[in-house]
């Protein structure tokens, strides 16, 4: 099991956030572009892996296959 340091990740927590205090807008702007395209692309991998699983639930109902 992993271990963590609270101490540290306090620090390291306050240096990024320094450093994107000090980080212009237009690059802030272009982080949460890619943020949101992570998010996007997240769930829409969940909806497809939804879908998928309902697919095989109905088919189990059904008594179709059972693969997982």
């Amino acid at each position: 099991m992993m271990e963590y340091d609270l101490s540290l990740i306090l620090i390291s927590k306050k240096a990024y956030r320094k450093k994107l205090a000090l980080m212009p807008i237009g690059e802030k702007l272009l982080l949460i572009e890619k943020m949101r395209e992570r998010d996007l692309t997240i769930a829409k991998s969940r909806s497809d892996l939804a879908e998928k699983l309902m697919s095989r639930h109905e088919r189990a109902d059904k008594g179709g296959s059972h693969q997982y």
